[in-house]
């Protein structure tokens, strides 16, 4: 799957390893890394798990989140038609750590 960004300050921060860890630990940082991982390595939004510890769940929002550490979570929006079933989801825009 492709993963996009908000900001090139977003796409800095997430894909070097020693920003992340001086903005988030490097406990937290460690699994923004194995999720944004994952998702990358997924064909579609449709095989990423669901179960724990992963726990991909859709927000009322519309966007989804992965769970890091309760209560923070990976927020990141769908790219392409509204309606689109998740099997074809292939791109998602990531929207920050909360």
């Amino acid at each position: 799957m492709l993963v996009l960004f908000e900001s090139a300050a977003d796409q800095r921060l997430f894909c070097s390893a020693e920003l992340l860890d001086r903005r988030f630990g490097p406990l937290l940082s460690n699994k923004i890394k194995v999720r944004l991982h994952m998702l990358r390595a997924a064909p579609t939004l449709a095989q990423v798990p669901t179960c724990q510890p992963f726990c991909l769940k859709k927000a009322s929002r519309g966007d989804f989140t992965l769970d890091l550490s309760p209560p923070k979570v990976l927020r990141f929006a769908t790219q392409g038609r509204r309606g689109d079933p998740i099997t074809a989801i292939k791109t998602v825009r990531l929207l920050g750590v909360e």
